[in-house]
C-alpha cells in the first residue's frame, strides 16, 4: 500500500504535465506574417526606362584619374567604415556565442577549508573539486531560433556597412565635383574680371579725354568691383571641398599637407560621364539597395526571436553530468569513497503559468510587425527616391544644349555692344549688361555641368552602388 500511495503523486503529476503540454501546443499562436509584404515595382523607370544595370565602380565612367583616386582612397581608408567593421565582427562573435548554445558547456569549480578541532589544538583541512557538463537538447527550436537571429544580425550588419561604403564613396565624388566646380567657376569669374578691368581702364582713358560722362566710369567700377567680391566666396568653397575631400580620405584637414593633392593641369575641368547612365530595372535596384537589405534581414531577426519566443511554450531538457570529488589532509583525492558521478537529464518550464511568456511572443510579433512596415515603408521611399534622382539627371542634360546656345549668344552679343559703343552708337550701358549676361551665362553653363555630374553621382547612389559584401571586402583588400 505504501508502494501505491507513493507512486500516486508521480502519476498525477505527470499527467498534470501532459495536460499542460497539451494545452501550451494547442495554444501556440501563429505567426504574424509567412514573407515580406509583396509591393508592385513595374518594370522599368520613368524617367530612365530600358537601361543596362549599372556596373560597380561606376565613378570609372567620368573618365577622370583623381575621381577615380579619391573615391577608392576614402573607400580603403575611412575611419567610418572601419568603425563598421567592428560591428561586423561584433555580430560575427555574438554568432558564435549562439551556436556555442547548441554545443555542451563545461565548468568546474574548487573549494578548500581549514577547521580547528575544539577539542585539540590541531586543524582539518579539506577540500573538494567538481567538473560539471550540461547540453541543451534543441527539442522545440528555442536555440534554433536564437542561432537565426544572430546570422540575420550578421548580415544587416554587413549590410549596413556596404550602406556606409555607398554613401562615403558618393560624398566623396560629389565633394571632388564641388572642387572641381569651385576652381571652374573661380576661373570665369577671374577671365570676366579682367575683361571687365580692361572695360574700365578704357571708359577712364576716355573719361580724361573728354569722351566719357562719370556715369559710365562709375557704373563700369562697380560691376569689375562687384565680381571681384565673389573671387573669395569661390576660393572658400574650394577649400572647403579639400578639407572634405581630406577627412573622407582618413586625412587630418587642419595639417595643410593632408588637403587632397589633385593634378593641377586638371583644375576646373568638371568630369561628365562619358558612357550613358545604367539604372537597370526597380526590381534589380531594390535587390541591390542595402538599406532595403537590412530591412529584410530585421524582418528575418524578429520572425527567429517569435520562434523562440514560442519555443519557451514547452520544456527544456538539458542533459547533464557531475563529477565531485572530495578530499581531506590524507592526500586521498580520487577513491571510491571520494569520488561521486550524477548523469540525467534537467526538465525546467515556465508553465503551468505562461503568462510571461505569451507576452513575450506578443513583444516580438509587434516587432515583427513594425519590421514589415518598415520594410514597405523603405521599399517605397527607395522607389520614389531612384525615380526623382533620375528624373534630375535626365532634366538636368536637357539644359545643356540651351545653356550652351546662349553662351554662344552672349558672346556675341558682348563683342557687338563693346563694338557699338567704341564707334560712339551707343552707350556704355549696354556694353555693361552685355557683360553681366556674358558673365551670368559662363557661370550657369559652369553650375550646369556640376549640376550634371551630381545627379549622376546621387542616381548612382540612389541605385545601390552595386557592391555585394564579398565584392566590397575584396575591392578595399586589393
Amino acid at each position: 500500500m505504501a508502494r501505491l500511495f507513493s507512486l500516486r503523486p508521480a502519476r498525477f503529476a505527470g499527467a498534470a504535465l501532459a495536460a499542460s503540454l497539451a494545452a501550451a501546443c494547442a495554444g501556440v499562436p501563429s505567426a504574424p506574417l509567412k514573407e515580406n509584404p509583396a509591393i508592385e515595382t513595374g518594370t522599368d523607370f520613368l524617367a530612365l526606362p530600358g537601361a543596362a544595370a549599372p556596373t560597380a565602380t561606376w565613378w570609372a565612367g567620368f573618365d577622370d584619374p583623381d575621381l577615380q583616386r579619391l573615391v577608392e582612397t576614402a573607400l580603403r581608408a575611412s575611419p567610418v567604415l572601419r568603425g563598421a567593421d567592428y560591428s561586423v565582427a561584433e555580430t560575427e562573435a555574438l554568432l558564435r556565442l549562439a551556436l556555442l548554445g547548441r554545443s555542451p558547456s563545461l565548468s568546474t569549480s574548487a573549494s578548500g577549508s581549514a577547521d580547528r578541532l575544539l577539542s585539540e589544538d590541531e586543524f582539518e583541512t579539506t577540500g573538494n573539486l567538481n567538473l560539471a557538463a550540461n547540453w541543451e537538447l534543441d527539442v522545440f527550436g528555442r536555440l534554433g531560433g536564437a542561432i537565426a537571429a544572430a546570422r540575420f544580425d550578421e548580415a544587416a550588419a554587413r549590410e549596413f556597412r556596404r550602406d556606409l561604403a555607398v554613401t562615403i564613396a558618393s560624398e566623396t565624388a560629389l565633394a571632388y565635383i564641388d572642387l572641381r566646380s569651385g576652381e571652374a567657376r573661380l576661373a570665369v569669374a577671374r577671365e570676366n574680371a579682367g575683361a571687365q578691368k580692361e572695360s574700365l581702364d578704357l571708359v577712364r582713358t576716355l573719361f580724361e579725354n573728354g569722351r566719357a560722362n562719370e556715369l559710365d566710369l562709375t557704373r563700369s567700377e562697380t560691376q569689375y568691383r562687384t565680381t571681384l567680391a565673389s573671387l573669395p566666396a569661390f576660393e572658400a568653397a574650394i577649400t572647403a571641398a579639400r578639407s572634405r575631400l581630406a577627412a573622407l580620405t582618413g586625412n587630418s584637414a587642419s595639417l595643410p599637407s593632408s588637403l587632397a593633392a589633385t593634378d593641377p593641369a586638371r583644375a576646373g575641368l568638371i568630369p561628365s560621364l562619358t558612357t550613358p547612365l545604367a539604372a537597370g530595372t526597380p526590381e534589380q535596384m531594390l535587390r541591390r539597395r542595402p538599406d532595403i537589405r537590412v530591412a529584410e534581414a530585421r524582418i528575418g531577426s524578429a520572425l527567429a526571436l517569435g520562434r523562440a519566443a514560442r519555443a519557451n511554450l514547452f520544456p527544456r531538457v538539458t542533459l547533464g553530468a557531475n563529477v565531485f570529488s572530495l578530499f581531506s589532509e590524507t592526500g586521498v583525492a580520487f577513491s571510491d569513497d571520494t569520488v561521486s558521478l550524477s548523469f540525467g537529464p534537467t526538465i525546467s518550464w515556465a508553465g503551468p503559468d505562461l503568462r510571461r511568456v505569451y507576452a513575450q511572443i506578443d513583444v516580438n510579433d509587434a516587432r515583427t510587425l513594425g519590421a514589415a512596415a518598415d520594410y514597405e515603408a523603405a521599399v517605397l521611399d527607395a522607389l520614389a527616391e531612384t525615380e526623382t534622382a533620375l528624373s534630375a539627371y535626365v532634366t538636368e542634360r536637357q539644359r545643356r544644349a540651351d545653356l550652351e546656345a546662349a553662351l554662344v549668344s552672349a558672346r556675341r552679343a558682348y563683342d557687338l555692344a563693346r563694338l557699338r559703343y567704341e564707334e560712339g552708337l551707343d552707350s556704355f550701358l549696354d556694353v555693361l549688361d552685355a557683360q553681366r549676361t556674358l558673365l551670368d551665362a559662363e557661370d550657369r553653363l559652369a553650375v550646369n555641368e556640376a549640376e550634371i555630374a551630381r545627379r549622376a553621382i546621387r542616381a548612382y547612389r540612389t541605385l545601390g552602388g552595386i557592391w555585394t559584401d564579398e565584392e566590397l571586402t575584396a575591392f578595399r583588400a586589393e
